[in-house]
């Protein structure tokens, strides 16, 4: 439960407060990058970790996906609609949720000990069975991954529509 109300808390205040921060090559660099060189071991386990689970969703390989996930990982559709292990799982595996692409680009990495954020942008093609064509869309997304028993897990994943407007230029000052 109590992990539940952190994972909340943050993607709240990422989602209230993310939009704010531009993320173009002249704004200020929140957070690490893959290939920056900030970038910590656990920010480096935790981005191949992320492009591991990734990959296994697009080949629908949910065993792969299961040991990825916390036992409470909650999933959190750009419908808002909230989907729990078991239930998106099943998705996966009966055909509603078939992913095509999962192109990721502007990847940021936040490590804090035993938690990690993962956040950027999305590209994403997918034909679920609940839809007659294949959607095409583009996401902001978000990903909290928790370290249990030494290996990373991802414990919770939102996804927005991403907005083709420019985000403002927001510095932090000291």
């Amino acid at each position: 439960m109590f992990l539940r109300c952190v994972v909340l808390y943050v993607f709240s205040c990422a989602v209230v407060f993310g939009s704010w921060f531009a993320r173009d090559s002249g704004s200020t660099v929140l957070a690490a990058q893959a290939g920056d060189a900030k970038v910590t071991a656990a920010d480096q386990e935790v981005l191949k970790m992320n492009e591991e689970c990734n990959a296994a969703e697009l080949r629908g390989d949910v065993a792969a996906m299961n040991k990825c996930e916390t036992d409470d990982f909650t999933h959190t559709h750009s419908t808002g609609i909230v989907e729990h292990k078991a239930e998106y799982l099943e998705g996966v595996r009966s055909g509603a949720h078939k992913f095509l692409t999962l192109d990721l680009s502007d990847v940021h990495v936040r490590s804090y000990g035993a938690a990690a954020i993962v956040e950027g942008h999305m590209h994403h093609r997918a034909n679920n069975n609940f839809s007659t064509k294949i959607s095409d869309l583009n996401f902001v997304f978000m990903t909290f991954w928790v370290k249990q028993q030494g290996e990373w897990r991802e414990a919770a994943w939102i996804v927005v529509p991403r907005s083709d407007r420019p985000s403002p230029d927001v510095r932090l000052q000291n």
